[in-house]
Formats: C-alpha cells, sequence, structure tokens
C-alpha cells in the first residue's frame, strides 16, 4: 500500500524494490524505483517463490530497513487435472463430488481453491 502524503517527511517520495527468486545458493536483488505502485516484473517463471523488499526514499533519504517477505510470481491454468473423480448422492439438492490429483506440486502453476463442476 502507498504511504499516506502525512508519513512522506519530506517531499519526492519514490519506492525501492528489490526482488530475488527464493532458492539455495540466492542470487543477487534486482532492483527498481518507482514512484508509485504497482511495479510489475516480466520474464519470470510461472508461480514461483521471491524474495521481496520495498522501501520508501524520499530527498531527506532512505526509510528503515524493510522486512523481508515472501511473494509468488503469476498465477496460469494447471497441468494437472483431477483423477477418480466420484460422486455420492446426499439428497435431492446436494452430491459430494471427490477427487485425487497425480503429478508435482509445481504442475499445479498455482493455489488449487478448487475445480467447477458442471453438468453436460
Amino acid at each position: 500500500q502507498p504511504l499516506p502524503p502525512g508519513d512522506w517527511n519530506a517531499p519526492e517520495l519514490r519506492y525501492r524494490v528489490q526482488w530475488r527468486p527464493l532458492e539455495p545458493g540466492r542470487s543477487r536483488w534486482a532492483e527498481a524505483t518507482v514512484g508509485e505502485p504497482p511495479l510489475v516484473v516480466r520474464d519470470t517463471p510461472t508461480f514461483s517463490p521471491y524474495e521481496i523488499r520495498v522501501q520508501a526514499v524520499n530527498e531527506a533519504g532512505k526509510g528503515p530497513e524493510p522486512p523481508v517477505v515472501i511473494g509468488y510470481t503469476g498465477e496460469d491454468l494447471p497441468l494437472v487435472y483431477p483423477e477418480n473423480v466420484g460422486v455420492e448422492i446426499l439428497n435431492s439438492t446436494s452430491v459430494r463430488v471427490t477427487w485425487s490429483l497425480s503429478g508435482a506440486a509445481r504442475d499445479l502453476r498455482g493455489h488449487l481453491r478448487g475445480f467447477r463442476v458442471r453438468n453436460p
């Protein structure tokens, strides 16, 4: 979230954004300075964890050292599909649908929140 103007403490507020992949043998921080959010980083792998730091900078200098947070790059359609689909009729208006997934978690390419069930 952008800082409210009352917290700027000097003119010309900018944001120093740093990011790097969360992996063993960590790489160097990439960096960009922007006047306001958002900052779009391109050419990253699908749904991969990154360490991110955002620091306020103005004419008086840099703000406090920012904490590192973990964020993920964009999601995409999954490469795995439900298997072993089962349907249990509970009553005249409800059914219970169950399924299993095979494959690696990386093949989900995002957060699995469920599947859409349609009546053909």
